[in-house]
């Protein structure tokens, strides 16, 4: 990645509190409310959501594109080593913030009477970078299967001196991709970049995207490249494209603001930031789900429910951070109750303490703990425990004291389900329990 990206554990794009309206006097309705976000460097970032929901409102509130009414948007300025506030900012400012944006919308917003290529380089010219502009811009829509070639290697005329009247939708809308991105931008902003896309363009767009991010090992992107057979909806590279793909995305650590209904996107993305009614209702971190679901799977308790009931539960304690991640203060308070945080010597449950209403269940997110029984007198070392372990279950399902101490050997954090969750599943989960009760049990008699 590179080294002008914000300090550690610092986001590229930050919003806070952004509330904003349309019309005025009696007219005058609300239309976001209260919405904070954080995205974080080399995040590909979903927007989902009904239309109406506010996800472009938002889109264009960070790109200063439309005034902010209230509340905070900043936006990390490489050069500057700090960040651009976009509330308050005069024109002269706004400009220095859409410079950092790459913008693919909607709409393609082409000039008409520039050709394709024409497009490109007048984006190139608001920022001099490469060292040959013109052979950069031709392999940027090489790639994007607007050169001399077909997805399958076969001769093709190239589009370059195409204007955007003889291009058709899907071809538009991958010149406008290809001016977005190339003056490698930080923070690309992107309102369905791939609705009139084909499989394989729209995948050729998405792996640009995953790879301006960070890099992908060979064998990642080898995987892409495929019959169409074996490719079907999903799309498929090319083995000529890999170089092209490799040049284009030589600068790591863009991050992606992207809203889409498109779910051959959502399967990629690193957040799922959802709307509903102009409001934030979710913002999962995909790393953090699986983290937690892979958690759940492996308790008898949870074991056999749906997927998509553990889903649920997952996303009842999920904070918004990736599992790699120490939680912040401030995001823990964000989503109080979620994550319980422990230093080093602190006990999270203690042998001998009764289980009631609010007894949890819980499951390692960062940090070690160590388990401790009581045997002959003095307290005896049974267990180890990392990430991904869970524990406190035992005391839950017979409805008795806890039957060991649970102590942090790091500092610690755990996801904490709560009794209700715990019980609501139980009946469901009666064979695994059961099993999982009569090895406790003889383990117990051993």
């Amino acid at each position: 990645m590179s080294s002008n990206l914000p300090p550690p554990g610092a986001p590229v794009l930050r919003v806070r509190g952004v509330n904003h309206h349309f019309g005025t006097g009696d007219t005058r309705t609300q239309v976001l409310f209260d919405n904070t976000l954080e995205v974080m460097p080399g995040e590909l970032v979903i927007m989902s959501g009904p239309s109406g929901s506010g996800k472009t409102t938002i889109l264009t509130l960070v790109g200063g594109l439309r005034t902010l009414q209230d509340g905070e948007i900043e936006v990390w300025d490489s050069e500057r080593g700090d960040y651009r506030a976009v509330r308050g900012a005069d024109e002269a400012e706004l400009v220095n913030v859409r410079r950092l944006i790459g913008f693919i919308f909607q709409r393609h917003n082409l000039f008409d009477s520039l050709t394709a290529m024409q497009n490109v380089r007048m984006a190139q010219q608001l920022k001099p970078s490469a060292d040959d502009p013109d052979a950069d811009a031709r392999e940027l829509l090489s790639y994007l299967l607007l050169g001399d070639r077909d997805i399958s290697g076969k001769p093709q005329k190239p589009r370059f001196d195409y204007k955007p009247a003889a291009l058709s939708g899907g071809q538009r809308q991958r010149v406008a991709i290809a001016r977005a991105l190339a003056n490698r931008p930080k923070l690309v902003l992107a309102d369905e970049p791939t609705a009139a896309l084909d499989a394989n363009s729209g995948l050729a767009v998405v792996t640009l995207l995953q790879q301006l991010a960070r890099e992908r090992s060979d064998a990642e992107l080898g995987a892409l490249v495929r019959s169409a057979e074996e490719a079907g909806e999903n799309g498929r590279l090319a083995d000529w494209q890999l170089p092209l793909l490799k040049r284009a995305a030589r600068e790591h650590g863009t991050t992606s603001l992207i809203v889409t209904h498109d779910a051959r996107i959502m399967n990629l993305a690193d957040r799922i930031v959802h709307m509903e009614r102009g409001r934030i209702e979710s913002n999962v971190v995909v790393a953090e789900r699986l983290f937690v679901r892979e958690g759940l799977r492996q308790s008898p308790a949870f074991a056999a429910i749906l997927p998509e009931e553990q889903e649920k539960i997952a996303d009842a304690v999920l904070i918004g951070v990736h599992p790699n991640d120490a939680a912040r203060p401030d995001q823990l308070a964000a989503r109080p109750g979620r994550v319980e945080v422990y230093e080093k010597g602190d006990a999270i449950i203690r042998e001998g303490d009764p289980v009631g209403p609010d007894s949890k269940f819980y499951l390692v997110r960062r940090g070690t703990l160590e388990v401790f029984r009581t045997v002959d007198g003095a307290q005896k070392k049974l267990d180890e425990l990392g990430p991904g372990r869970y524990f406190g279950e035992v005391a839950l399902l017979l409805n008795q004291p806890r039957n060991a101490t649970v102590r942090a050997a790091t500092r610690a954090e755990v996801y904490a389900v709560n009794r209700a969750t715990f019980d609501r599943y139980r009946d469901v989960s009666r064979p695994f329990i059961d099993r999982m009760l009569a090895n406790f049990r003889a383990f117990e008699g051993a």
